[in-house]
Order: structure tokens, then C-alpha cells, then sequence
């Protein structure tokens, strides 16, 4: 199996594992009003050009148009997934086929790449691109939000999970490895983070 979709398919099971510990639906852990703080901080002009390293109007367009798809969905966790090929794809995005395979080759070299891509020619051409960070935080969140789903005293409420997430993830930052985290951890983390300025 190609490695974005073992991200994928590993990243769809953590998903689930979400829903089942909370016993909620998608939309209780990722639904829209819940993706778009998230998705509204990514797509900061200054926090593309500062903490994910989009200079230019037009690489920052495209950046933008990336994490909408990526964050379309409850499900589509910091992924695009397209049939065809990639002129097909760039048509979607309204860009030039030049243009968006030569940024996505560019973001992909990176050191802690903000954008991977893997793409299939044949008959059954597709396309599959991952904004990691996205869907780390994406997946912290659902983890998260189960938690207080579940019932579990003494963690983080929906407020101070949102607070976190859209305070780390504006400076490029992966999320804390632990989904019950404590209320004066989550305060300590986004002290450091309003230390070091976009």
C-alpha cells in the first residue's frame, strides 16, 4: 500500500476509535462549525507567509484552496483525494497544471513538508495529497472532544480544546501527544506559544 494511503487508512481507524470511546457521531468530534476555526487560522495570510512559509499571492492562493479540501469534511482529515490525473486536479483548483505540480514538489522536499503528495497513472489515475499538521490537529481535536464526550471530569472543555488548537496551530506547531490533557497544561502551552509572536 502507497504511503499517503496508509496515512489515510490509519488516520480514518483513529477517527473511529474517536467516535466509539465518545460514543458520538462525526459531526459531534469534526463538524463544520468545529473545522472552521481551524481551517480559518491556516488560511491567515500571515500565518502562511510566517509559520508555513507561503510567500506570494498565488502560492498563497493555492494554499488556501488546499485546506479547504483537506478540511471539507468531518472524514477528510487534512486529505485530498481525486480521480484522474493531475491536470484534472488543477483544473478543479482554477491553476495551472505547471504551477501547482511544481509547489507541490517544492512543499514536499521541505524539512516538516506542510504538504505530501502520491500520484497514480494508469487506468486507475488518482491523486492524494495530506497537509500533516491538519491532520494531526484534526485528529487531536476528535480524540479530544471524545474525551468530554465520554463523560471525563477534569480534562479540557470544547472551548479550551479550540483555544489550543488554533493557538498552536497558527505557529506551526504539532498538537501534545496526550488526548486528556489537563486544563493547566493546555494553559502553560498556549503561554509559550503567545511568546513567540506571527
Amino acid at each position: 500500500m502507497a504511503g499517503l494511503e496508509k496515512n489515510r487508512e490509519l488516520a480514518i481507524e483513529r477517527f473511529k476509535s474517536a467516535q466509539r470511546f465518545g460514543s458520538c457521531s462525526p459531526s459531534d468530534l469534526l463538524g463544520s462549525s468545529i473545522r472552521a476555526p481551524v481551517l480559518s487560522v491556516l488560511s491567515e495570510k500571515k500565518v502562511a507567509i510566517r509559520s508555513y512559509g507561503m510567500r506570494g499571492s498565488d502560492l498563497q492562493s493555492q494554499w488556501f484552496k488546499l485546506v479547504d479540501l483537506a478540511g471539507a469534511r468531518p472524514d477528510s482529515l487534512g486529505f485530498i483525494e481525486r480521480k484522474g490525473n493531475l491536470k484534472k486536479f488543477a483544473k478543479e483548483l482554477k491553476v495551472k497544471e505547471e504551477e501547482i505540480q511544481k509547489n507541490l514538489k517544492a512543499w514536499s522536499r521541505r524539512k516538516n513538508s506542510p504538504v505530501i503528495y502520491e500520484t497514480h497513472s494508469g487506468k486507475k489515475a488518482r491523486i492524494t495529497i495530506q497537509i500533516p499538521l491538519l491532520t494531526e490537529w484534526l485528529l487531536w481535536v476528535a480524540d479530544s472532544r471524545s474525551v468530554v464526550h465520554r463523560g471525563m471530569k477534569g480534562y479540557l472543555n470544547f472551548r479550551t480544546i479550540n483555544e489550543l488548537t488554533t493557538s498552536l496551530i497558527s505557529k506551526g506547531i504539532s498538537p501534545p501527544p496526550e488526548k486528556n490533557l489537563l486544563p493547566v497544561d493546555a494553559a502553560r502551552m498556549i503561554r509559550i506559544s503567545e511568546k513567540n509572536p506571527l
